[in-house]
């Protein structure tokens, strides 16, 4: 008689003071994954003053500026076309890559404890289409939240975030393609709702201190303009205080920019985690495994 060994159980999904910590661990050793938009920032300023450069350059060549100038001719017009949809085609990639390279370097810091931006050029050449799809899918859900806004007094973009949460990871690390993906978020947040609403809660309620603190400087600030008493005209703020409330308010940003990098890496470690769980109403699904 043969007998079979009972399958080895499902590990337990994380729980959440757990995923704030090793999620911070795991970005404390991996802050590059913060880097994508930022990179992408800097080449949007780049080529934003290159457009701006190059546009202004062409205008002086033909006399756009001088008095009297004749209507710019039909060259010219589709010269300027040519370049904004350029700087928009430009625009559109790199905002995809920044996107698509935090979840996959996410996701690859929760499979072997590293991320290199390998990780994240691998994510776009392979997931980019499927999160184009998704995001078309998206975007479809983000109109019929917009007519639902009046009726359900604003829950429905609530709503919509809270179910559209793991269309990122569901793409990256669940392999998913475009609205499958989108399915694969609505199941996980159906079944796993409390644990899935708290972490979004909780997360974002982090990003929005972040953002309050950075304004803390410009009430002062806003105060030193006022005139004083029998006065009209605005007062001028000290240089010390204008150079301390820029700087923090820089380093504010910065901090909120870094936050970005370890809000992905815990939603992608969230993901891992749920999906891993074995799902009452399905067979097996291999493949799910979540490690750290």
């Amino acid at each position: 008689m043969i007998v079979t060994p009972p399958a080895a159980p499902a590990p337990e999904p994380i729980r959440f003071e757990v995923l704030l910590s090793l999620s911070w661990k795991l970005f404390r050793s991996n802050w590059i994954v913060a880097l994508p938009p930022v990179i992408a920032m800097l080449i949007s300023i780049a080529c934003t003053v290159a457009l701006i450069a190059a546009l202004t350059a062409a205008a002086i060549a033909h006399g756009t500026f001088r008095p009297n100038a004749p209507p710019p001719d039909s060259g010219f017009v589709w010269m300027l076309l040519f370049g904004v949809l350029v700087f928009t085609a430009v625009l559109i990639v790199v905002s995809l890559w920044a996107y698509v390279a935090m979840f996959g370097m996410a996701d690859a810091a929760w499979a072997r404890g590293t991320a290199t931006f390998d990780d994240g050029f691998r994510a776009f050449r392979t997931r980019t289409g499927a999160f184009v799809v998704a995001g078309i899918g998206m975007v479809g859900l983000a109109f019929v939240a917009l007519i639902l806004v009046l009726p359900t007094l604003g829950l429905s973009f609530v709503a919509l975030a809270l179910a559209t949460m793991y269309v990122g990871p569901a793409v990256v690390s669940g392999g998913c393609d475009g609205f499958a993906a989108i399915g694969e978020s609505f199941r996980l947040v159906r079944r796993f709702f409390g644990t899935s609403a708290i972490a979004l809660l909780v997360l974002v309620a982090i990003n929005y201190g972040i953002s309050m603190v950075a304004t803390f400087p410009m009430y002062p600030l806003e105060f030193a303009f006022l005139p004083h008493a029998g006065e009209t005209v605005p007062h001028m703020p000290p240089i010390g205080l204008l150079a301390a409330a820029g700087l923090w308010f820089v380093l504010a940003m910065v901090v909120a920019q870094a936050y970005v990098g370890y809000f992905v890496i815990a939603i992608v470690g969230l993901y891992r985690s749920l999906r891993a769980q074995p799902d009452p109403g399905a067979g097996p699904v291999p493949g799910r495994s979540f490690t750290v």
